[in-house]
């Protein structure tokens, strides 16, 4: 299962992660951005960074796709 970790400046713990399917890390990087509004903090998906748009949402699929 991927492991997506959220590393935040702002908060603590500053690093978290977690194991989720791949069709649930759009919903989970909404969530976190949505809960983290104004942090500082970036996402990877099994260790590459997820670019996100201003709410915290991946921007694109590349990286997100089972195919990989």
């Amino acid at each position: 299962m991927p492991t997506l970790v959220f590393s935040n400046a702002d908060a603590t713990p500053k690093n978290v992660s977690i194991e989720v399917g791949l069709c649930s890390v759009w919903y989970v990087m909404a969530w976190y951005g949505a809960y983290h509004a104004g942090d500082r903090y970036t996402a990877t998906l099994d260790g590459r960074d997820v670019p996100m748009d201003q709410n915290g949402s991946p921007i694109t699929r590349e990286g997100l796709d089972a195919s990989r």
